[in-house]
């Protein structure tokens, strides 16, 4: 059986490659997604830091998580660092031979034309020189740091700045500019993640403050360890992941996971239902076929069989092919992502022996499903009347793929309307059930669009049905889809997940941002707000220089971290939070309070939102507990209670208390209120002037033009879920171009008929496009209805307020697409089949 298989499979090549297809670009685009998913992972800590430390032999340092009551282990967000009295245990431990302190602080070289090196992909760092010793650095012209105003720049920062030995240059620090003089470059073995800026010990002590490492020469590197308990001495390989200075990086590594694993998963669903689809096109066009092997005596379960050999085959050949494939697009496209600053640039893309064994499985997986029920379908019936039906396609669906596509229906209809009971915001752990309902919904809704075809099909065809009688083309067209609504139903399939899934895409990222920019400007009540450049944000000595500029009655920091939370124990365990200036914040932002005041904020309060306070039960006046992104514990009193939907910010602190518990303590924007009667053009033109000194690259807009700078930002940062609905939803359509050449191809005899019947070629191709813009139709009728309660659930979640985030650019590209593909996969073939003498097609 498996040799007939083979052989069957031989002797149909065109219709086999044209199923092959879809087999290799799914398990492909599967395949690459989870390769790409699981990089950053396997690679730790040490994949996104350019430290290494040979030189030393341990690196002691506080542990950089914390545990929970739950018992699992969290990271903290910011670096901690060792006590006094912890650095002391260190050099007291027998066979400790030196140790050299690692004070990191952010540092950015000033170009004379003002402008940073630097950005949000590559940042700039102080250490001491002795630092750069622990990691193996040499300088290669002049000589290290000597004083206190001498510096030793990296190469990257000598090229990107164009520096030498003796230049002055300015610096830019979290407690303002400062010059120095370039004393030597240093040369650094490890591939840069970080501009380096090397100072005197001293120095890099005054800016960088308590350490968060001590670099030990040691000869005893396990009493080393038994001398500081609670801290980690890292020795071997595992220095090499012990600096990680760059948060960007850091969170690339681990959360761009999480988004390449939603995108596997989408593109696993897609290749499931666009191979099956593809799969049971092919397999109907052989009902002659199967008829006439039933008529030769083959026993059914024979005939089961060879469909399901040929089955494998193909999705054994085309899943093989396609891993193969999908490891190479893996490494394009992590070097793409790389490139635009959205994986770790660590990272590196391996064979793993699971993502290749889902990218096989679910093209065999798919491929079985598709052959199961035509092969049961062939073989439940008479050989006679198996022959007979092959001549004349059935013009109705199977009532066991009805029942069930009506259960998916309805399960669908009652996820979403558990989806909406439940309620949101989505911050909230029953907004994160009812978010994942309606993604089951979704699924759900797609799987019922593909089984209930047919039903949809006579549903767009019976309203149309005199219109299209009308006409010759429109009568054969109708009759075409009644006669096989399996065939047609197979057709839509693609077309319906191209329309669904990437209208689901681009509305759930056009809702995301909508609401949050509707949010932020509620908030913002400020006349100027001052941001830093290429989102390095503003330091916070600039405040002080922004409240002396005219016209200026007060100016609020806003800074951003997160807090652990774990007390009381909940479902939440951290939680964002903003720090603000208690005396100057109600000038310029708007938080809707629900309880208390923040006329009662000040130095030892915090501001919680609603859903946080009422999942942690914290009342006003009471002491809410915390730590520090540090990990230091901290308390303060709940003074106010207000509302954030979105959760954008769970807690409010006052800043002078945040952010010293930051390594990096800039702030993401400052706020401006202006005194009545002020020139705003000439109080932004002060507020410029004074920046160029204490904050290069920092610049002051007025509130319109701020939230329009965020708005270009955030559609700008859209580019990416564009490339996943090109990618996914390209994948669809052409799958959905491929299964209509199949489809188009395998009617030659139907062609013919009709030429023998009088009809001329033109005729038929004018038929066969209303055939393909009903086909057409019916897709974007399924699709845009997935999506429209789809979409309605989740801007219910975001908003509370029955919404649908609709962008009709994109809904009219989305739909254009799906009707080019229909007229491409049909017409194209089309004329190919049509050029076959009407006799010759018919024997």
């Amino acid at each position: 059986m498996i040799t007939i298989a083979w052989r069957s499979l031989a002797a149909r090549k065109l219709a086999i490659l044209a199923a092959l297809l879809s087999v290799v670009v799914g398990s492909a685009l599967v395949t690459a997604t989870l390769l790409i998913a699981g990089a950053q992972e396997r690679q730790g800590a040490a994949s996104v830091t350019s430290w290494r430390f040979d030189a030393v032999d341990a690196v002691v340092k506080p542990p950089a998580s914390v545990t929970l009551n739950s018992g699992l282990k969290l990271d903290l967000p910011s670096m901690p660092r060792l006590s006094p009295a912890q650095i002391d245990a260190v050099r007291d431990a027998p066979g400790v031979a030196s140790v050299d302190l690692e004070p990191p602080f952010p540092a950015y070289l000033v170009n004379s034309d003002s402008t940073v090196i630097g950005d949000a992909f590559t940042r700039s760092w102080g250490h001491p020189w002795s630092t750069a010793i622990a990691d193996g650095a040499s300088v290669v012209k002049s000589r290290e740091p000597a004083t206190a105003r001498d510096v030793v720049v990296d190469e990257s920062v000598a090229t990107a700045g164009g520096v030498s030995v003796g230049d002055e240059v300015r610096i830019q620090l979290a407690t303002g500019t400062e010059k120095f003089t370039v004393s030597g470059i240093a040369r650094r073995a490890s591939e840069q993640f970080e501009h380096a800026l090397f100072f005197d010990g001293g120095a890099a002590s005054r800016f960088g403050g308590a350490p968060v490492m001590a670099l030990v020469s040691t000869t005893d590197t396990a009493a080393l360890q038994a001398a500081v308990p609670g801290l980690e001495v890292i020795t071997g390989r595992s220095r090499a992941g012990s600096l990680q200075l760059d948060l960007r990086q850091a969170e690339l590594a681990g959360g761009s996971g999480q988004f390449l694993m939603v995108i596997a998963f989408l593109a696993l669903t897609i290749a499931m239902f666009v191979i099956s689809s593809t799969l049971t096109v092919s397999i109907g066009q052989r009902r002659r076929e199967l008829a006439m092997l039933r008529v030769v005596g083959t026993r059914p379960r024979l005939l089961r069989r060879l469909v399901t050999w040929e089955a494998f085959f193909i999705g054994a050949f085309g899943g093989v092919l396609g891993t193969g494939a999908g490891i190479a697009l893996a490494d394009v496209a992590r070097r793409f992502f790389v490139a635009q600053g959205l994986m770790a640039r660590g990272a590196a893309v391996s064979a793993e022996p699971f993502a290749l064994l889902i990218g096989i499985g679910a093209a065999v997986g798919a491929a079985l499903v598709a052959a199961w029920l035509p092969a049961r379908r062939a073989t439940r019936i008479a050989p006679l009347e198996a022959l007979r039906e092959s001549d004349v396609p059935t013009g109705h669906a199977g009532g066991g793929r009805s029942v069930f596509g009506w259960v998916l229906l309805t399960t669908a209809a009652g996820c979403t309307a558990g989806a909406f009971a439940i309620g949101g915001p989505v911050a909230t752990a029953g907004g994160a059930v009812a978010l994942l309902l309606v993604m089951t919904a979704f699924l759900l809704f797609i799987g019922a669009a593909v089984l209930l075809g047919p039903h949809l099909l006579r549903g767009v065809l019976t309203p149309l049905g005199s219109f299209l009688r009308r006409r010759f083309e429109g009568f054969v067209a109708e009759r075409s889809i009644r006669s096989d609504l399996r065939r047609a139903a197979g057709v839509s399939v693609p077309l319906t997940l191209l329309v669904a899934v990437s209208a689901v895409l681009m509305f759930q990222d056009s809702a995301n941002y909508q609401a949050r920019a509707q949010v932020y400007a509620e908030q913002v009540t400020a006349d100027a707000v001052v941001s830093g450049g290429v989102q390095l944000g503003v330091p916070l000595s600039a405040v002080n220089a922004i409240e002396q500029a005219p016209s200026v009655a007060t100016a609020s920091a806003s800074i951003s971290s997160r807090l652990v939370i774990d007390t009381p124990s909940t479902m939440r365990s951290n939680g964002t939070v903003t720090g603000v200036d208690p005396d100057g914040f109600g000038e310029v932002l708007a938080y809707d309070v629900i309880s208390g005041s923040w006329a009662n904020f000040g130095e030892h309060s915090i501001g919680v939102s609603q859903i946080v306070a009422e999942e942690k039960q914290w009342r006003i006046g009471g002491t809410v507990t915390f730590l520090y992104p540090d990990g230091t514990p901290g308390s303060a009193v709940l003074s106010t209670i207000y509302r954030d939907l979105m959760g954008v910010s769970d807690m409010v602190l006052p800043v002078s208390k945040l952010a010293p518990h930051l390594l990096e303590p800039y702030a993401s924007a400052v706020y401006v209120a202006f005194k009545p009667g002020a020139d705003q053009e000439a109080a932004l033109a002060a507020i410029n002037d004074k920046l160029a000194s204490v904050a290069p690259g920092a610049q002051a807009t007025d509130r319109d033009g701020h939230l329009a700078q965020v708005a270009t930002q955030a559609s700008g940062d859209n580019w990416i879920i564009q490339m996943v609905v090109v990618l996914l939803g390209g994948y669809a359509g052409v799958s959905a171009v491929n299964v209509l050449i199949g489809s188009t191809m395998s009617r030659r005899r139907e062609f013919a008929l009709l030429r023998l019947a009088g009809a001329r070629r033109s005729q038929i191709a004018r038929s066969l496009l209303v055939e393909s813009l009903l086909v057409a139709t019916t897709a974007v009728v399924a699709g845009s209805a997935i999506a429209t309660v789809t979409m309605i659930g989740y801007g219910y979640l975001l908003t509370d307020t029955i919404w649908l985030p609709f962008v009709g650019s994109a809904f009219v590209a989305i739909v254009a697409c799906a009707y080019l593909a229909a007229a491409v996969g049909t017409l194209a073939p089309a004329r190919t089949a049509m050029k076959v003498g009407a006799l010759e097609a018919t024997r």
